[in-house]
């Protein structure tokens, strides 16, 4: 095995479940034999989806055929020209590639796909496609250029709302950052990587998500929080191991438990976990798993003084790890075997085994395991009283601990455009025995100070929008109570004024017919009819119109949108306006599109033309016109009606209050009919009520034209 294999083993989980929809898992060999006498039934386009479709299933078995079978795919896709099915070659090519460790080859078929995609809009690949290049150039170790694929990765996947390939974006950025000790940030993209993959219903994802957030609240020494994240991952990961038998997910969260309780002093505790990840992994044949098992046990027992047994362990995974190549794990071994030699008293024999694990993690730029074997010397090197010794480990622990901090700062200003307040500076040592105690502890103080700040952030925030959104209702709730005033004040106005003064006088003029009924010829009785007449309609118009906008105000008119003739409904509605039409000799002329249905409600809409035609009627002088007609708007959904007359007009100024219902300015009809400008209030509602619009065009002493708009159907 190469020396990639650490790499492999801490990513696994997030690159093995980011791929496309197509491929999820592993497939059984019944669905692979039947894809297989599928694509001999197949031809074209079809047979060209089939093979990367097989290929994909069997990549991971067979990756030659796999290779062969999307060879033959891409060339077929050319010759259709099919840009899709040519992107998907090149895609299922690179995943092979990069399975069969030919990174070089996996980019270039990766730059082939994103090249199609980007030309096709087609996001949701190319999210997937930018991520598989981020994953490449992080295992190159190019951490800013992995960093920006997998940022241009989540701007593809949020057009696309591919949640999954999003959720692996953040939580490979979240492992960056955390790696690197940009633990505030790691935190806030390991969060969103969760939340993401809970929007997919990708359970193995949120239990990596809750792992990696459970390495990075150990590593801020938050133990608590570390375990609750830890049992959250083990009891998803338990229930998927029911079902696969994979146990892999399991064995890393006892690993991480059992090594929270041996930071903790709970050895008989931390012995359970790590016997736990042994049966495992002997189970699994896995000798790396293995060696990180004798690894954890010879940490335990030396932790318990039991240095003889410790050093089998470590011995034992020291065999292990020379064999699979995993140079990264070496020095923490070489560290605790020297701590087991100058715990049984072989002083010289322990420093040179210190000394050997800090060459390979100084080898390696394992800066963090430094800093732990100088603490170590140093601590060793007091105990022996060699204070120079000890003073110049001391010294190289501040240089490393400046060097880690300084590291940090430097991703977050080129990265995040940032600027990070780090101290570089500790402080004047005053007693030398002390200080790895106050090293950690400025440490650990500089990390939850960071915790707290951002959650103080967080908080303050939350409390500002709830101040805000408490003030927009209280302010929302005014404005409608205002709104809800006005219109009881001009209900109360159109029956104080508008409703009782006609039915008042009309009373009084019957009243006045009845005294002096002989004195008038049937000339005059007519004449006289024919004003009581014009007088009880208005009167029934205004009360309709005020029985019908009372309930609209109160939401008990029921809205039944159904389709409609267009034709039809306006015919219907303008009947009971004819006769006063022809008594100010008035034309109705009509223009209408028979083939326009509209999605309506029937009353509403008769309701709507019958206010409109009888206002153009009342304002259009004896001996004028009004024009109704209809048409589709071009290029929209909406059907256009619109009632012209050449009445009186509007006023410009008063073009801007015509729905406003608190105006108490009125005109009166060119025959002296009365208005109360509800009827265009209860227009202006309805139409909005049928997802509708309304517009009035007017000149004084020329005419106005109303139109509005109602949803077609076809």
């Amino acid at each position: 095995m190469n020396k990639n294999i650490i790499w492999s083993f801490l990513f696994v989980l997030t690159i093995g479940f980011t791929y496309s929809a197509s491929s999820q898992g592993k497939f059984s060999i019944t669905q692979t034999d039947s894809l297989r006498k599928e694509l001999n039934n197949k031809k074209g386009l079809d047979k060209i989806s089939v093979q990367l479709e097989l290929a994909l299933r069997i990549m991971d078995s067979d990756g030659p055929e796999a290779q062969s079978l999307s060879n033959s795919a891409l060339s077929a896709a050319k010759t259709a020209n099919n840009k899709n099915l040519e992107m998907r070659a090149y895609l299922t090519l690179g995943r092979i590639s990069e399975l069969m460790e030919n990174k070089d080859l996996a980019d270039t078929h990766y730059d082939s796909a994103l090249t199609i995609a980007e030309g096709s809009g087609d996001n949701w690949n190319k999210g997937e496609i930018l991520f598989r290049k981020g994953v490449i150039t992080y295992n190159r170790r190019d951490e800013i250029r992995a960093l920006e694929y997998f940022n241009s990765s989540l701007q593809a996947c949020r057009l696309s709302n591919n949640y999954k390939t999003m959720g692996s974006s953040y939580s490979m950025m979240g492992t960056i950052f955390r790696v690197n000790g940009l633990y505030d940030r790691a935190i806030e993209y390991i969060v969103n990587s969760k939340l993401n993959y809970e929007k997919a219903g990708f359970s193995e994802g949120n239990a990596w998500s809750a792992y990696i957030l459970g390495r990075i609240y150990s590593d801020l020494k938050l133990p608590l929080k570390a375990l609750e994240y830890f049992q959250e991952s083990l009891e998803i990961y338990t229930k998927m191991a029911s079902v696969d038998g994979n146990q892999n997910g399991v064995a890393i969260c006892y690993e991480q438990i059992g090594l929270l309780n041996l930071e903790a002093g709970n050895f008989k505790e931390a012995h359970k976990y790590i016997d736990n990840t042994m049966e495992i992994y002997v189970a699994n044949e896995s000798e790396y798993g293995l060696s990180n098992a004798q690894k954890n046990l010879g940490m335990i027992e030396y932790s318990m003084g039991n240095y003889e047994l410790a050093e089998k362990y470590l011995n034992e995974s020291l065999i292990i790890k020379n064999k699979v190549d995993d140079v990264l794990s070496l020095p923490t071994i070489y560290e605790y075997l020297g701590l087991c030699l100058i715990g049984k008293g072989q002083i010289d024999a322990g420093f040179k085994s210190l000394y050997k694990g800090l060459e390979l993690a100084l080898a390696n730029n394992q800066k963090k395991i430094q800093l732990n074997i100088y603490s170590k010397l140093t601590e060793a090197y007091l105990n022996n009283n060699d204070l120079k010794n000890a003073f110049s480990c001391q010294k190289k622990q501040i240089e490393i601990q400046d060097l880690i901090l300084s590291g940090a700062a430097n991703i977050k200003i080129e990265q995040l455009q940032a600027i990070y307040e780090i101290d570089r500076q500790n402080g004047q040592i005053i007693e030398l025995e002390k200080q790895n105690e106050i090293n950690s502890l400025i440490i650990k103080q500089q990390r939850i100070s960071q915790l707290i700040m951002i959650f103080g952030i967080v908080v303050a925030f939350l409390v500002s929008v709830s101040i805000y959104w408490f003030y927009h209702q209280i302010r929302n709730k005014n404005l409608q109570l205002k709104e809800t005033n006005a219109a009881k004040d001009k209900f109360f106005a159109i029956i104080a004024h508008d409703l009782r003064g006609p039915t008042g006088n009309l009373a009084a003029f019957l009243e006045y017919l009845n005294e002096t009924y002989n004195e008038h010829s049937p000339a005059e009785f007519k004449k006289i009819l024919l004003t009581l007449y014009k007088s009880a309609e208005s009167v029934s118009v205004l009360l309709e119109n005020l029985l019908i906008w009372a309930q609209s105000q109160l939401n008990k008119i029921e809205f039944s949108p159904a389709e409609l003739k267009l034709t039809d409904i306006i015919q219907n509605s303008i009947k009971g306006l004819k006769q006063s039409a022809d008594n100010k000799q008035i034309d109705i002329k009509f223009e209408l599109d028979d083939q326009i249905f509209v999605l309506a409600d029937h009353n509403m809409v008769q309701t709507i033309v019958r206010n409109l035609l009888s206002n153009a009627i009342k304002f259009t002088p004896r001996g004028g016109f009004v024009i109704i007609k209809t048409n589709n708007v071009s290029n929209t959904n909406n059907a256009n009606i619109s009632i012209t007359d050449n009445g009186v007009g509007i006023e410009k100024s008063s073009l801007s209050k015509i729905f406003d219902i608190s105006n108490t300015h009125h005109t009166t009809g060119t025959e002296d009919e009365q208005s109360t400008g509800l009827g265009l209030i209860l227009v202006k509602d309805f139409i909005e009520k049928n997802k509708g619009t309304i517009t009035i065009d007017s000149e004084k002493g020329k005419g106005t034209v109303v139109s509005f708009t109602l949803p077609v159907t076809r």
